[in-house]
């Protein structure tokens, strides 16, 4: 069968123009094609191993206050290992430097090596300090906050993503150190968690002797998101259970006593002030107040874009008198609950600390 004319016409052009410049030896036409991954970018995503990242850290217990609670100061420096480990002597040496003052609560007096500079405190912290290394700020977080040793221990390898270790395994994990006449525990860590560490300006300040000047919550904080929400939590608050209506849950001790943090939305119909503060009074073993009672007490407290209201509920009894901080706001169409419930020591130690995380909740 013919081609039609203009057809063949075209072949015999298009093979004519494939064969000029053919000759003896080059019979292979010379070609380009596309690389894979050109066409597909999947081809070449291979998953990066996540950066090693070390903590240095010291724990140094104080004695129980009056209310036989117990506490510690904690030292940390974390980041880049090819920054954290060639200053580790350095930051031990100004570890064990560090003196306490006198009474019910010792604070921390200690004097700066050189080069290392007063820091902006943090939004949990009770100091910050720290110095220039390798182009990058390191910094030296200092906070005080409960909890029995095992806990914060775990706390810290948690934030490199180490497994939780047992309480017969903490002495083969850490080591002795005296700080001002104090036993304390010196740890070093490796893994490829954040280690807690965030940045933040330099503020002024030279190799002077320092003292902090108040005592205040934990150094750093966890910003986490859950629910629709976000929120910035200290990371002396460990991860509580979520359950139907949590939309974010945390647990905080102290020795033997224990708090418990939840935030819970439900429909806008149960954010009823006074009959929520009523069964919560009743959770602590108060009577009801009436609805003038509560109005009065409750405090304005800004979560979620809106103010909600905040009431403090102190359990009567010297046994194991409960408390409960809550606060209940109606926002996006909904109630939210945001309540911190345990002992009553406990509940007042972490009050600050609670308000806080209660003014960094927002949506997404």
């Amino acid at each position: 069968m013919l081609l039609p004319r203009l057809d063949l016409r075209h072949s015999i052009y298009l093979l004519a123009a494939a064969c000029l410049g053919c000759g003896p030896g080059d019979q292979i036409a010379k070609y380009t094609v596309p690389k894979p991954e050109l066409i597909d970018p999947t081809l070449t995503a291979i998953p990066k191993e996540p950066p090693q990242q070390q903590l240095l850290g010291a724990i140094v217990p104080m004695p129980k206050d009056d209310a036989g609670n117990t506490s510690s100061w904690f030292f940390k420096m974390a980041g880049d290992p090819a920054v954290i480990e060639p200053n580790r002597q350095v930051f031990l040496d100004f570890v064990k430097s560090i003196t306490f003052s006198k009474g019910q609560t010792p604070q921390p007096t200690w004097k700066l090596p050189p080069a290392w500079r007063e820091l902006e405190a943090k939004q949990f912290g009770f100091a910050t300090v720290g110095f220039d290394s390798g182009g990058q700020t390191v910094e030296i977080a200092i906070s005080t906050a409960g909890g029995d040793l095992l806990t914060n221990v775990n706390r810290w390898r948690r934030q490199l993503g180490l497994r939780a270790i047992r309480e017969q395994d903490v002495p083969a994990s850490v080591e002795k150190i005296q700080v001002d006449g104090r036993e304390g525990v010196w740890l070093s860590l490796r893994g490829t968690g954040g280690g807690g560490m965030g940045g933040a300006p330099f503020a002024a300040g030279s190799d002077k002797t320092t003292s902090a000047p108040r005592a205040a919550p934990p150094a750093n904080a966890t910003v986490a998101s859950s629910g629709g929400i976000v929120f910035t939590a200290p990371e002396q608050w460990s991860p509580g259970k979520l359950k139907e209506f949590r939309k974010a849950a945390f647990v905080v001790s102290a020795g033997d006593q224990s708090a418990e943090i939840t935030v819970i939305d439900l429909d806008a119909a149960a954010g009823d002030l006074v009959s929520n503060v009523n069964r919560w009074r009743g959770m602590v073993g108060l009577a009801p107040a009436t609805e003038g009672e509560i109005k009065t007490a409750a405090k304005k407290i800004e979560t979620l874009g809106v103010l909600g209201d905040y009431v403090e509920l102190v359990g009567p009894g010297d046994g194991r008198p409960q408390s409960i901080l809550g606060v209940m706001a109606v926002a996006g169409g909904k109630a939210w609950f945001i309540k911190l419930q345990g002992a009553r020591d406990l509940a007042a130690r972490e009050k600050d600390r609670f308000e806080s995380f209660v003014k960094s909740v927002k949506f997404k």
